[in-house]
């Protein structure tokens, strides 16, 4: 962890202002508060899977389940709305979102797994994910009850800000409090920095891991939560390339995929960076194609960076 900013740490700001003045150049509506506001919810769901997934990679671990996990939470809110009202399937969901992080962390401690063992078993556990929401619904979208609950976590807003922001914003500032402020935040820092460092001194290295598991996990349905909520429907394909753009989120803002290092408000900026692209793609009439190309290409030149700054203090040590 350091104390003092690197200038490198200032290149993803940087390149968000950039994008910023890109996209009032090419629109007249880019910088209107509509659009802002358009762009901020577009993000939300990426936002709570990306700030979920610092805690994970910051432990030196990673999690391709998100994918799976955003479309099962998706479904199954709206599957069990009939039964159990909306407020009964958010508990439901976010139970199940629990189990699985449990189960994810357990298999790497049995196995005593490290990084590229989570990225595998994250991925199966992640495709049996997707299985069951395809298996539950069919392969079928479906269609919520529209109480004023489920309603507004996708179309309601709170002081005039929409739902989802406001949602954003408060679990960035929770998830940021506990991870600068607090021992169990210390700990994931130190898990990822130097695992055995830390289990000399005393920090429970594979139950903090899993603990940033179920995090992510809890995030990522209530996100599906949200997503199901603006589209008024629940897809069972909804998580496909999700995980694609946390990981962007992720490793655009700086956090590093080495373990130790990053904060929520790195992630928030490289969410920020991916929602002004998009934007500023549409702007440019761009398909989805060339957009997903684009997010390849920052992810690479993003890891890359973050490849050649861990040489750099490396050499300094």
């Amino acid at each position: 962890m350091k104390s003092k900013m690197d200038v490198a740490d200032l290149g993803p700001v940087l390149a968000l202002l950039i994008l910023i003045i890109i996209g009032a150049i090419l629109s007249p509506v880019f910088l209107t508060k509509g659009n802002l506001l358009n762009i901020l919810t577009q993000i939300s769901v990426l936002g709570l899977g990306a700030i979920g997934m610092t805690y994970v990679v910051i432990g030196r671990f990673f999690d391709l389940s998100v994918a799976g996990m955003l479309s099962l939470s998706a479904v199954l809110i709206v599957g069990l709305q009939p039964f159990l009202g909306t407020i009964g399937a958010i508990f439901a969901v976010v139970l199940v979102a629990l189990v699985v992080g449990l189960i994810n962390g357990t298999i790497l401690q049995f196995i005593k797994g490290d990084f590229g063992a989570s990225i595998m078993i994250t991925f199966g556990t992640g495709t049996i994910l997707a299985s069951l929401a395809l298996l539950y619904t069919g392969g079928f979208t479906l269609n919520p009850e529209r109480d004023a609950v489920f309603t507004w976590f996708g179309n309601g807003s709170f002081l005039g800000i929409p739902a989802p922001i406001v949602t954003l914003i408060f679990f960035s500032i929770i998830l940021h409090v506990v991870l600068k402020y607090t021992t169990f935040g210390r700990s994931i820092y130190l898990t990822g920095a130097n695992h055995e460092a830390a289990r000399l001194s005393g920090i429970p290295i594979h139950r903090i891991r899993t603990i940033t598991f179920m995090i992510v996990a809890v995030l990522v349905s209530i996100g599906g939560l949200i997503r199901s909520s603006q589209t008024l429907n629940a897809s069972p394909v909804v998580g496909v390339g999700f995980e694609l753009d946390v990981i962007a989120a992720v490793a655009i803002g700086g956090t590093s995929l080495a373990g130790g290092a990053g904060n929520i408000s790195r992630t928030l900026v490289g969410v920020l960076i991916i929602g002004v692209l998009n934007n500023v793609f549409v702007l440019m009439g761009l398909s989805n194609y060339d957009q997903m190309m684009a997010k390849g290409l920052i992810i690479v030149a993003a890891l890359l960076l973050d490849r050649r700054k861990e040489l750099k203090l490396n050499r300094k040590g």
